[in-house]
């Protein structure tokens, strides 16, 4: 709530004042306390958003607690503040912090409802953010740049819905509940993996780290389910002989960009995923090139440095947006 004459605390400012909530909630060193500090003193409204989301991380203790929230089975569950109808970067930590996915509370404009346990949870993660998060049930999931995942536990099945980016899952065994990923076109089944899949193309990708997993295509239901092993990927829906999985592919949740002969438009269109500033080539004729090593993927311009360095390429900085790889002038 806003008193008169006081200025409206925006939205960023309400999931800043949540991350340092998140970010406090387990003690923390001297640096991080001054840091916090300082964060305070920059503006009024920082200490009133974060008094209001302190005050309402307590209310919801105290409801849990409550014969209301007993009833309601509530009272084991801490809350997951989650802003409009998506979790937003606090919640996040704050999921991470607690290990749970169930009850909690949806931010309308500052103000908290409950949510039943039977609404999934919804992560995502920002442009250029690599986060992972563990599972109610002990599994752990880590997601790439921008990616969109719902997740919804029950006490009889466990459903995730991949709706955008990429994700590593690392699946704890419960006989009782397959652990099951849909997908634009299909789904993953696992019961103890490790694997990874990406919607950043058409159709998914699919790769078997540890463990094996079943592949169930929609647009291809009457060919069954497929079986893909441990070091095997392949795209969801096509039966032809997997292919596999490079050391270098399956590295990106150390933030590195592993390329082994990869063209440079498919490097280029990997690298700008994790960036707001973007790599363009004047020369589509350059996009054929092919690209080996590793890249940190939040430095463009050290990735644009090393490929001109390789194929002799001017890289253009005039345009502060846009970085731009281009034959020299003879």
């Amino acid at each position: 709530m806003t008193e008169p004459g006081e200025r409206p605390i925006p939205d960023h400012v309400h999931d800043a004042a949540g991350q340092w909530l998140a970010r406090r909630q387990g003690g923390v060193g001297p640096d991080v306390e001054r840091d916090f500090n300082a964060w305070l003193a920059m503006d009024p409204r920082h200490r009133r958003a974060y008094d209001l989301a302190a005050r309402d991380w307590r209310d919801s203790m105290l409801l849990a607690d409550s014969a209301l929230g007993r009833s309601r089975k509530l009272g084991r569950a801490p809350f997951l503040m989650q802003r409009s109808t998506h979790v937003g970067a606090a919640s996040l930590a704050l999921v991470a912090a607690v290990g749970l996915v169930t009850p909690g509370l949806i931010r309308e404009r500052g103000s908290f409802a409950l949510v039943s346990p039977a609404e999934a949870a919804t992560y995502r993660t920002s442009i250029g953010e690599i986060r992972t998060i563990r599972l109610a049930d002990g599994s752990q999931v880590t997601l790439d740049t921008a990616t969109l995942l719902r997740v919804t536990f029950t006490s009889g099945s466990r459903r995730l819905a991949l709706e955008r980016g990429r994700a590593r899952f690392r699946v704890v065994p419960d006989d009782q509940r397959p652990f099951v990923v849909t997908v634009p076109g299909g789904e993953v089944i696992a019961r103890s993996s490790h694997f990874d899949v990406s919607v950043t193309q058409t159709p998914p990708e699919v790769a078997a780290i540890e463990g094996m997993v079943e592949l169930r295509s929609a647009s291809n239901s009457e060919a069954g389910s497929q079986l893909l092993a441990a070091g095997q990927r392949v795209e969801l829906g096509d039966r032809s002989a997997a292919k596999p999985i490079s050391a270098a592919e399956a590295r990106w949740p150390s933030g590195m960009l592993g390329l082994d002969a990869t063209p440079l438009g498919d490097a280029v269109a990997a690298i700008n995923r994790y960036n707001v500033v973007q790599v363009r080539l004047a020369d589509q004729r350059l996009a054929r090139l092919a690209v080996t090593g590793a890249f940190r993927v939040g430095d463009p311009q050290a990735f644009a440095r090393a490929v001109a360095a390789m194929f002799d390429l001017h890289v253009d900085r005039s345009d502060g947006a846009v970085i731009i790889l281009a034959p020299r002038k003879s």
